[in-house]
């Protein structure tokens, strides 16, 4: 896969983290400061100058294809894909994905990576099931000494 080198300053930097950390915790994508928006005109002005692919007249393609080259491996929203895995639907309430969605935050730091991880593609799963059926989702954020225990 190509690679590029873009150009952004460390208050740019800064100000990019902040608000991507936010969106990837609270599945929410909105500026709470007028320095966020400018961060990411000035990130969209330099990917601008950096690609060719928007000015293009098969855009649409080349973006499916880089859409495709993104995803995780295996895809693991793709609905034919989940079924050819011997996945099987679950019919939940909304409110019951959301619990879900909400409980591996919770999960202690010290508890073994691979229990992490399986409540992390478990909270994916049920974020992108709200999503799809056009359910917003307000992650419910843990308060402070307020995890999950696990027994070992």
């Amino acid at each position: 896969m190509k690679t590029m080198d873009i150009k952004i300053t460390d208050d740019e930097a800064l100000v990019l983290f902040e608000l991507l950390t936010r969106f990837t915790e609270e599945g929410l994508f909105g500026f709470e400061d007028q320095a966020e928006m400018r961060a990411v005109w000035n990130l969209q002005a330099v990917l601008e100058a950096a690609v060719s692919g928007p000015f293009l007249p098969n855009y649409k393609v080349i973006l499916a294809e880089a859409r495709d080259r993104l995803r995780d491996e295996g895809n693991l929203t793709n609905a034919d894909a989940e079924q050819e895995k011997g996945r099987l639907a679950l019919w939940l309430d909304p409110e019951q994905i959301q619990f879900l969605a909400n409980e591996w935050r919770k999960i202690p730091k010290e508890t073994p990576e691979t229990i992490r991880k399986q409540w992390g593609e478990v909270a994916f799963r049920a974020m992108a099931a709200l999503h799809k059926a056009g359910i917003k989702h307000a992650p419910e954020l843990p308060q402070s000494g307020e995890e999950l225990q696990v027994e070992e």
